[in-house]
C-alpha cells in the first residue's frame, strides 16, 4: 500500500453517527485506513461533536464472541449490552470496504481490568505481593491461550486486512487509574522494579535465567525501600533514565529479569503470529502502551527489534507535545527497524498538537523518513476543526 493514512475509530461513534455517514466522513478526510476498536478497555470519554461522555465501566467485547474458540470461555468479558454498538462494529467494516478503505482491527490484550478483577491469579504480582487488576501477565499460559483465541475470534468475526495488537505485553506499575496517588515517588528505576512480576509463571522464567526468585524478590523490595527512604528532591528526567539503565548494569539480576520478561512476551507474540497466519490476516503491533519514547519499549517487552520480528508493521506511539520529539522518536526507531515498517501514531488532541502546522510537520517527518504511514487518534474524540486539519494533512501528502 502507498503511504497509509489511518484513523482510529470506536464503534460507539459509528453507532451515534450511523455507519454510512461516519465512514463516508472518514473517506472524505482522505484516510486510507480505519483502525476499528473491537474490545476497548474501560474508559470515560468526552466527545466534543456529540457533546457528552461515553461511559464504559466494563472492558466489553464490541462483538458477539464465539465461546467454542476459547479453552476458558468464562474468561471472556461480557458483550457490550448495547446491541446497536455491537451491530455498528460490523456495519463499520462493511461501509469501510464500500469506500475502499483498509480495515485494521485493534485488539486489547493484557490491559483488561474486568478479567483481572475476576481472576487476580492471572494478574501481575509485584515484589510485595500486590496484584495489578489492570494488567494480565503475558507469561501465564491461560492468558496466552485466551489472547490467541481472542485474535482468532476477531479475525473470523470481522475478516480485517490486519490485526493491531495493543498491550500484548507487561504493563507499567503506574497506570494513572482513577484517584491513583503517589505522593512519594521511587523514581523511574523504582517504578520499573514495581512492574516486575513474581507470579508463578514469571518465577519460572527467572529461574530459567539463573535467578533465584525469592532472593531476587527480597533484593527488589530493598531497592524500592531505599528509593523512598530519602526525602525526594527535584529530579532530572534525563538522569532518571540513566539511573534506570544503570540498574541493568549494577544488578545483573535485574538484567536477567528483563531478559525473562522479553522472552515471555516474545513467546506470546510467536503464538499470536501463528494464529494470524492461520487466519490469513496481517499482524501489526504497537511499540508500547505507556513505554514512550520507543527507546523504552524494552520496559514492557522484548524491545523494538524483537517486536518487529513478529509484526508486519510497528505503530510507534509518538504521543508527544512537539514535532521535534516525534522526529527524534521516529529517528531512533528507524535505526533499529526499517522505516518502511514503521507507522507514526499520534494523538491529535490539544494536549499533544497545538496547531495545524504542528500536525503537518509531524506527517512530513514520517513521510520524509520513509515510514509506512501515519495513524491519527481518535475520530470520535476530535473537534470538526481538528478533523479538518487531518483532511488537509492527508491531501498534502497523497
Amino acid at each position: 500500500m502507498s503511504f497509509r493514512r489511518a484513523i482510529n475509530l470506536f464503534p460507539w461513534d459509528v453507532q451515534s453517527e450511523g455507519a454510512a455517514p461516519c465512514l463516508g466522513a472518514i473517506a472524505e478526510l482522505g484516510c486510507s485506513t480505519v483502525v476499528l476498536s473491537t474490545n476497548y478497555h474501560r474508559a470515560r470519554l468526552f466527545r466534543p461533536r456529540t457533546l457528552g461522555y461515553y461511559n464504559r465501566p466494563v472492558d466489553w467485547c464490541d462483538f458477539t464472541s464465539t465461546p467454542s474458540l476459547y479453552a476458558e470461555p468464562a474468561l471472556l468479558p461480557p458483550v457490550n449490552p448495547d446491541p446497536r454498538c455491537v451491530a455498528a462494529s460490523h456495519e463499520a467494516v462493511t461501509r469501510a470496504r464500500s469506500h475502499g478503505l483498509e480495515v485494521i482491527a485493534s485488539v486489547i490484550g493484557c490491559h483488561n481490568t474486568t478479567i483481572g478483577l475476576a481472576h487476580p491469579e492471572l494478574c501481575l504480582e509485584n515484589a510485595f505481593g500486590d496484584r495489578y487488576a489492570f494488567a494480565l501477565c503475558p507469561a501465564q499460559p491461560r492468558v496466552r491461550s485466551h489472547l490467541c483465541s481472542l485474535v482468532r475470534d476477531v479475525s473470523r468475526q470481522f475478516r480485517p486486512d490486519a490485526v493491531l495488537l495493543d498491550s500484548f505485553a507487561y504493563l507499567d506499575a503506574v497506570h494513572r487509574e482513577h484517584h491513583e496517588l503517589m505522593f512519594v515517588s521511587p523514581g523511574a528505576f523504582g517504578k520499573y522494579l514495581l512492574s516486575l512480576c513474581f507470579c508463578p509463571a514469571c518465577r519460572e522464567g527467572l529461574a530459567r535465567e539463573g535467578v533465584e526468585p525469592e532472593a531476587f524478590r527480597t533484593q527488589v523490595k530493598a531497592l524500592i525501600a531505599a528509593s523512598v527512604a530519602r526525602e525526594p528532591q527535584p529530579r532530572s528526567s534525563e538522569w532518571e533514565r540513566d539511573e534506570l539503565t544503570a540498574l541493568l548494569v549494577e544488578y545483573p539480576e535485574v538484567l536477567a529479569a528483563t531478559r525473562a520478561r522479553g522472552a515471555a512476551v516474545a513467546e506470546l507474540l510467536r503464538q499470536v503470529r501463528e494464529v494470524a497466519r492461520e487466519e490469513r490476516v496481517a499482524l501489526h503491533a504497537q511499540s508500547g502502551l505507556l513505554a514512550r519514547p520507543a527507546a523504552r519499549a524494552w520496559t514492557e517487552g522484548p524491545g523494538l527489534r524483537a517486536l518487529a520480528g513478529f509484526a508486519d508493521h510497528v505503530f510507534i506511539q509518538a504521543h508527544f507535545n512537539s514535532a521535534r520529539e516525534v522526529a527524534q522518536d521516529l529517528g531512533w526507531a528507524a535505526t533499529l527497524v526499517p522505516a518502511a515498517r514503521l507507522v507514526m501514531a499520534t494523538m491529535a488532541g490539544e494536549d499533544q498538537i497545538a496547531s495545524e502546522s504542528d500536525l503537518l510537520q509531524r506527517v512530513q517527518t514520517a513521510r520524509s523518513l520513509g515510514a509506512a504511514g501515519v495513524c491519527f487518534y481518535n475520530y470520535g474524540l476530535l473537534s470538526p476543526a481538528r478533523l479538518a486539519w487531518i483532511r488537509r494533512a492527508n491531501e498534502a501528502f497523497l
